[in-house]
């Protein structure tokens, strides 16, 4: 998880900046854009061609900023689950730190002595039941 975090760190960190390399060239075109207006008679076809050119330059950023979103609700999405995973820990952690390691086995083999008790009691039981059964069979 924390490779596929890095991964998408330095890929938005390169994004971000092709982002603001482009924020560049766009404020670039708009320059151009108000020069068009102030001369349009005379230099219209030579900044139409620029333009499209420009623009032509631009297009991959449609998909860069489309990766650049998903990539930012996936780290929020790992962010969140980072969070929760550490609440999680911290929680097993207070409750397994309040016992030493000889503690908690001590109390694992007491629980499996309960539960073999409890075992050999309900088949205990359930040979008296099968025993008073065939009685009244026999009874009967």
């Amino acid at each position: 998880m924390s490779q596929s975090i890095e991964v998408l760190n330095l890929r938005t960190q390169r994004d971000f900046q092709y982002v603001l390399k482009m924020e560049t060239q766009m404020k670039g075109l708009k320059a151009k854009f108000r020069q068009i207006e102030d001369d349009r008679k005379t230099l219209m076809t030579k900044h139409f061609q620029e333009l499209k050119e420009k623009m032509d330059e631009l297009l991959p950023l449609i998909p860069v900023l489309e990766q650049y979103k998903t990539d930012a609700k996936l780290i929020t999405q790992f962010k969140e689950e980072i969070r929760n995973l550490s609440a999680v820990l911290t929680g097993i952690q207070e409750e397994i730190g309040a016992y030493d390691y000889e503690e908690l086995h001590q109390r694992v083999l007491s629980l499996e002595t309960r539960l073999r008790d409890c075992m050999k009691k309900l088949i205990d039981l359930k040979k008296r039941k099968e025993e008073e059964k065939r009685q009244q069979k026999g009874e009967a």
